[in-house]
């Protein structure tokens, strides 16, 4: 029997289902290509990270050299006190490159000044202070056998420029880095003392600590209390 004629509804039926079946491929065949596309980012995109990223890094290079180029801390006293003992005994070598121990002064008054430094040559006020007092002191009680004075300093980078430091304050006294080996032990051993940046220890003739001052003193006053300690 010959097949029933399909109506108009019918056929416009079965002609938007076959399109919806088509544009449904369609766009399954586009989301497909799309996703086996690599993806394109934005340029803007990518210049905003790149200088971000420089922008970090920039940052935390500058950090880090700041921090390298800070002035070491000596412990950190805040008066002066009355200690009693034998001094404790180091080696050093002065910028020279001399090498000596303390105890071979035994007998003088000696003068120990604590001083840290930072790249570059850079000290704290309070050394400036005590290198200008240091230098009235010694033109008056150095040259001759019965007193000694010794600068310590704590100068941890290769460029901290302790020439320089010495020919600017005319520090004719000897002049010493504490950590020249990789360490501080002459610091440790003072510790106990309470020595600060610009402290200064003085050593009577019988190599026993007579005076700490940890926050530094004048010329006048050091050449006063060394003339004590002579008598």
């Amino acid at each position: 029997m010959p097949k029933e004629a399909k109506n108009w509804k019918e056929m416009r039926s079965e002609r938007q289902l076959k399109q919806q079946r088509s544009q449904g491929g369609f766009q399954r065949q586009k989301a497909n290509e799309d996703n086996l596309k690599p993806r394109k980012f934005p340029m803007q995109r990518i210049v905003i990270g790149v200088a971000l990223i420089v922008l970090i890094v920039t940052a935390y290079g500058i950090w880090q050299y700041n921090e390298t180029q800070k002035i070491p801390t000596i412990n950190g006293a805040t008066g002066n006190l009355s200690p009693a003992g034998s001094a404790p005994d180091f080696s050093i070598k002065d910028i020279n490159g001399t090498q000596f121990s303390l105890s071979q002064f035994s007998g003088r008054v000696i003068g120990i000044h604590f001083m840290a430094v930072g790249c570059h040559g850079q000290i704290n006020p309070i050394n400036e202070y005590e290198l200008s007092e240091l230098s009235g002191a010694c033109n008056n009680l150095c040259g001759t056998d019965k007193v000694t004075f010794i600068t310590v300093a704590v100068a941890t980078c290769e460029n901290s420029e302790l020439d320089l430091l010495r020919s600017n304050y005319s520090v004719t006294w000897t002049l010493g880095n504490d950590y020249d080996d990789g360490a501080i032990e002459i610091v440790n051993a003072y510790v106990p003392y309470e020595i600060g940046d610009g402290a200064v220890v003085l050593i009577d003739k019988s190599f026993n600590i007579a005076k700490v001052f940890s926050l530094g003193i004048s010329g006048s006053k050091l050449t006063s209390e060394i003339s004590a300690l002579l008598a």
